[in-house]
C-alpha cells in the first residue's frame, strides 16, 4: 500500500535507514499499536547497540505514546471470527455493544471510531473483564523528547489537499485496483482512508471520481483534526515542544 500510506521513497530517505517499513502484508491482518510497540522496541535495541540516536517519527500519536507510555498496552492478539461478525454491524450497533459491556470505556471512545470500538469489544472478550478495570503493567521507560511542527490548522489542511492530489497523480486509484484484486474483500482495504472512498464510488455512493477525491481530502482532514485534539490534550502532560524548524530542536537537547 505504498501510495496510500505515503511511504517515503528511497530518495526521500536521503541514505538514512528507516525501520518498520515493508515488514507486513495486508494478509497478515490488522497492525495494532501493540504490534508496533513490540517491533519498535526490537528496532530500538538494535539502534542502541550501534551507539546511535533514535528518532521516532509518525503522524499516529497514539502509537508513539503507547511505546513511550508509563503503562504497557494489553498484550492480546486478535479474534478473526469475532472481528468478522463485528464488521457486519453499523457504528451505532457496535457502540451499543461496547456500552453494554463497558460503559466507562464507551464514554472515552467516539461512536464513529469504528476501529477502536471493535478493538475494545475484542479485548473485553479476550481478557474476560472490562477494559476500564484492567490493570496495565509498568512499561519500559525511555528518555524521550517530544516535538511537533508549529503549523496552523489551515496550513495543515492545505498540505493534506495537495498531498491527496499528488497521490492521485502518482497512481492511487491504480494501486487500489491492484490491491482489491490481490486481497479480496479485506477489512484493511475497506477501512483505509484513500481506499474506502473508491469502494463507495464503485457502489454508487458518490456521483463522480472528483467527489470521491474530495471525500478522501475531507476524511483525511477529519482524521488530522482528531490528532490535533489529542495533541492539545496531551501537550502539557508529555511536554511536547512545537518547533518551526529542525534547528529549533537543539534548544531542547
Amino acid at each position: 500500500m505504498d501510495i496510500v500510506s505515503a511511504k517515503p521513497k528511497e530518495e526521500e530517505k536521503e541514505g538514512i535507514i528507516h525501520h518498520l517499513i515493508d515488514i507486513k502484508t495486508v494478509d497478515d491482518g490488522v497492525y495494532s499499536a501493540g504490534d508496533f510497540v513490540k517491533d519498535a522496541k526490537k528496532a530500538i535495541e538494535k539502534i542502541k547497540s550501534e551507539g546511535k540516536n533514535i528518532i521516532i517519527q509518525g503522524g499516529t500519536w497514539f502509537y508513539i505514546k503507547s511505546l513511550l507510555d508509563e503503562k504497557s498496552l494489553i498484550e492480546f492478539g486478535q479474534d478473526k471470527n469475532l472481528r468478522e461478525k463485528l464488521n457486519k454491524l453499523s457504528n451505532d450497533e457496535l457502540y451499543e455493544i461496547l456500552k453494554s459491556k463497558d460503559k466507562k470505556r464507551a464514554e472515552l471512545v467516539h461512536k464513529n471510531n469504528r476501529d477502536k470500538i471493535i478493538r475494545s469489544i475484542e479485548l473485553i472478550e479476550l481478557t474476560g473483564m472490562k477494559l476500564s478495570e484492567y490493570k496495565r503493567k509498568e512499561n519500559e521507560q525511555f528518555d524521550a523528547v517530544w516535538f511537533m511542527k508549529d503549523i496552523t490548522r489551515e496550513e495543515l489542511y492545505e498540505k493534506i489537499n495537495l498531498r491527496t492530489d499528488l497521490m492521485i497523480k502518482e497512481g492511487l486509484y491504480f494501486e487500489w485496483e491492484q490491491n482489491i484484486k490481490k486481497y479480496k474483500n479485506h477489512e484493511i482495504l475497506y477501512n483505509t482512508i484513500g481506499y474506502r472512498e473508491f469502494f463507495d464510488l464503485k457502489e454508487g455512493v458518490y456521483k463522480s471520481f472528483n467527489e470521491a477525491i474530495d471525500k478522501i481530502k475531507q476524511h483525511t482532514r477529519n482524521f488530522a483534526k482528531r490528532q490535533l485534539t489529542w495533541f492539545r490534550q496531551n501537550k502539557a502532560k508529555l511536554n511536547i515542544h512545537t518547533i518551526s524548524s529542525l534547528q529549533d530542536v537543539t534548544k531542547y537537547l
